[in-house]
């Protein structure tokens, strides 16, 4: 699976799990880092940085926006 999937699966989880549209990163990190590294069959060093890129191809992409600087992103369209 490629990052970009395994991140929405991630996001689409957390915001059931918690009822929210709101994403904090440290908690989604926290709760899904080991589920992406596994669907992606990751071999990386960073797997949160790669986290990090990917939310900000999903920002680009239109799926989240960033609220603050401290990791907090909403959800638009999944």
């Amino acid at each position: 699976m490629f990052w970009k999937n395994a991140v929405l699966d991630a996001l689409r989880r957390y915001s059931e799990r918690h009822n929210t549209n709101t994403v904090i990163r440290s908690k989604l990190i926290r709760e899904e880092i080991g589920n992406i590294v596994k669907d992606t069959r990751s071999k990386g060093r960073t797997p949160e940085q790669t986290l990090s890129r990917i939310m900000q191809e999903l920002r680009d992409d239109g799926y989240v926006h960033f609220v603050d600087d401290d990791g907090t992103y909403e959800i638009n369209n999944l």
